[in-house]
């Protein structure tokens, strides 16, 4: 992944905000709320994907609304369920992007889903709490 790309994904806030409440994760960091809850499902970790701007270029905001409605669709295929949220750059250079926290998910099944909608990279919470990259190159 290009060193900028993926420096703008470390200077990005992941934000989820719904039923659960306001959560605002980033890469490196350990979140132990956010863990316990993830504890409570069989497979205790979570992605935060979007299906907006595929492989960063952008969209207009009714395209990436389409495809983030296809991206609910697909998780709802595979009996997941998810929490809304978004990313929003630290610096204001990158339009906000609607995305999901989807639980009770393998890694398989969230790298499955970033390569079908054509983004660079996701967000993964392992069971520790633990936020990381992943990076298309590692799907």
């Amino acid at each position: 992944m290009d060193k900028n790309l993926q420096q703008a994904y470390l200077n990005t806030d992941y934000i989820i905000d719904d039923e659960l409440g306001f959560w605002q994760i980033n890469i490196g960091d350990t979140d132990r709320p956010l863990s316990r809850y993830l504890n409570t499902f069989e497979n205790p970790t979570a992605a935060f994907i979007t299906a907006y701007n595929p492989m960063s270029k952008r969209l207009k905001e009714g395209q990436n609304k389409q495809r983030l409605q296809q991206l609910q669709q697909a998780v709802g295929k595979l009996g997941l369920a998810s929490c809304k949220g978004y990313g929003l750059s630290q610096q204001n250079d990158w339009p906000q992007e609607h995305s999901l926290l989807i639980t009770n998910i393998t890694k398989q099944q969230a790298s499955q889903l970033a390569k079908d909608f054509q983004q660079a990279a996701y967000v993964w919470i392992n069971e520790h709490g633990l936020v990381s990259l992943v990076g298309q190159q590692d799907y």
